[in-house]
């Protein structure tokens, strides 16, 4: 089989085990950012989401860093331990409490909480 078609076709398998995976999200979450809050939101949580979509997962924590840098960082640490591949769906939106209202509200129903 073709490099790219591979990588497409394991890239769809995470997307469609996005609730184990989120699962596994929290508990790496919650060794580097302790007490942090994980939801999904989106349409993973609403059940149209396509091959092309990714899994918006809003991590709230007081401990997330104030610069950009450092919550790059951050995003690398919770990559690295869940070991992920570069073709993963998953985007990791790190905000602090008062930065989460925003993404709860444009969410509306659509929230997991995990």
């Amino acid at each position: 089989m073709n490099f790219d078609v591979d990588v497409l076709m394991d890239r769809v398998k995470m997307l469609k085990n996005w609730r184990i995976w989120v699962g596994k999200v929290a508990e790496v979450v919650g060794t580097l950012l302790p007490g942090a809050r994980v939801y999904v939101i989106g349409s993973v949580v609403r059940g149209d989401y396509v091959a092309g979509s990714d899994v918006d997962v809003l991590i709230v924590s007081e401990h997330v860093p104030d610069r950009l840098v450092e919550r790059s960082r951050l995003k690398v640490a919770i990559e690295d331990g869940l070991k992920l591949p570069y073709y993963h769906p998953f985007e990791f939106h790190l905000v602090k409490p008062e930065e989460a209202e925003i993404y709860l509200r444009r969410a509306g129903e659509d929230i997991l909480e995990v």
